[in-house]
């Protein structure tokens, strides 16, 4: 991800656009920052280019809170249309790479007294599971307190200043070769199971060709061809928001035996094919992209840990249901994937390519999708930002080189939707955005089970 920020239209941008029902308290605002900053060192810390090696952490010993957090009054009576331009803005600008790569801007000037915290990182920080993570820590359960207790000040957890790169590759093949035991000892592991799942000689040929076909399956998965409607592309991000029910969500997609993350996927692929229908166009499928996540449970916040999973989006004239029923099979499949990780074993020897080479490899692969989407849970309780009350929390996940990357985070009794789209290959966003509702509706409609009515809509 690092390595491809070279490249504006592979840039790795997450942006959280968080609505406040006040201005937050100023000094209060900065003392929270300060304390995160202090606590968790990687806030604190940059990356640097190692020849022949990764990108390395290093501490940042020019750290400066307001280089990164900072005011942004809009004109007054600006409402969330104005607060989310600027977000993609934001989003859009490069980071500087002499710096720890995450900014925080308080937008200050909305109407009614209102405000939005928007929150940037790099995606090489974090993966939206502990982006969200981060944020807990950020906000507090009650109005009067501050946000949750930080630690004591904590050292970096890489070399201090700007070590030579000769030392950092030195740690990094050493790191290696450390992991080289442990790494050939799961490969085995994985052999053997398989050959102890299986009866005899046959059997254990039989269960490792399976493992090898799902290591095929995952290194090159089946695709539907991209819709000719969506392949223009400028790489200008435009954000669009709509917000769900979590309940009723829930209850829907119970009642057609299906789970959130179906009914998630189903309804929006419902808002393509209205999108299409309504453009004149006429395509069967899409290709999808989804990540999958990979996190132990209890694993602590921060890096990555999603494995790149492929679906095929059913269009054509469907109903939601049975949008659910595909979508959920193929879910299962790939969850149950014996090789879902194997892509990121490539990742370590990709990394050490040109950037040039590397963007030649990667940019087509993952423009290849015409619909990204995620699904994070956030936070169910009531949430507080230096007094000021958090009323909605959308994600903006990176648009790289798709015509939509779409998000959902559940925010207290809501899921909130983060819609990032390249403004020309969704030329016009309102019509798309209300396709997407008017999807969603139909979703939300099936809360009283099949053939039963709900009056119940989505915003």
């Amino acid at each position: 991800m690092w390595r491809m920020d070279h490249f504006p239209n592979l840039r790795s941008a997450v942006v959280c656009v968080v609505v406040l029902d006040r201005e937050p308290d100023a000094t209060r605002i900065q003392q929270i920052h300060r304390a995160a900053a202090q606590s968790i060192p990687r806030l604190r810390e940059k990356l640097v280019e190692v020849p022949l090696g990764l990108p390395a952490w290093v501490a940042d010993e020019r750290f400066e809170l307001g280089v990164h957090l900072r005011v942004h009054p809009l004109a007054a009576g600006a409402g969330i249309r104005e607060v989310l331009d600027h977000a993609a803005e934001m989003a859009m600008a490069p980071f500087d790479h002499a710096r720890p790569p995450w900014e925080a801007h308080v937008v200050t000037g909305m109407k009614g007294g209102g405000a939005a915290y928007v929150l940037k990182l790099h995606h090489a920080l974090s993966d939206g599971i502990g982006i969200v993570q981060l944020l807990s820590m950020l906000f507090s359960r009650r109005r009067e307190i501050d946000g949750a207790p930080f630690s004591q000040v904590a050292a970096p957890s890489t070399m201090p200043g700007s070590p030579a790169t000769l030392r950092l590759l030195g740690r990094q093949l050493e790191r290696r070769l450390r992991d080289l035991p442990r790494r050939v000892r799961s490969g085995y592991e994985i052999v053997q199971r398989q050959v102890r799942s299986a009866e005899g000689l046959s059997g254990a040929v039989s269960e490792l060709a399976k493992y090898a076909g799902s290591v095929r399956r995952a290194m090159a998965p089946l695709m539907a061809e991209p819709s000719p409607l969506l392949k223009a592309r400028n790489h200008r991000w435009r954000f669009e928001t709509l917000d769900v029910p979590l309940a009723k969500f829930k209850a829907a997609a119970k009642a057609c035996g299906a789970t959130l993350n179906d009914a998630y996927v189903a309804g929006l692929l419902g808002g393509f094919a209205r999108y299409h229908r309504e453009n004149g166009v006429e395509v069967d499928e899409i290709p999808i992209g989804m990540p999958i996540n990979v996190r132990a449970q209890g694993a602590a916040g921060g890096g990555n840990h999603f494995a790149p999973g492929q679906l095929v989006g059913p269009l054509g004239e469907l109903g939601p249901m049975e949008r659910m029923r595909l979508i959920g099979a193929q879910v299962s499949r790939l969850r149950n994937e014996p090789a879902l990780s194997a892509p990121l074993a490539l990742m370590p020897m990709l990394v050490s390519l040109p950037s040039d080479t590397l963007a030649k490899i990667m940019g087509p692969k993952m423009a290849a999708n015409d619909l990204q989407c995620s699904n994070v849970p956030g936070l169910r309780e009531d949430v507080f930002l230096a007094g000021a009350q958090a009323t909605r929390l959308y994600p903006y996940a990176p648009l790289p080189g798709v015509p939509a990357m779409i998000s959902l985070v559940t925010h207290g009794e809501n899921c909130c939707i983060g819609m990032n789209l390249d403004s020309a290959a969704i030329a016009d966003a309102a019509r798309f955005t209300r396709c997407q509702r008017e999807s969603l509706d139909e979703i939300l409609a099936l809360e009283a089970g099949p053939g039963g009515k709900s009056k119940r809509a989505i915003r």
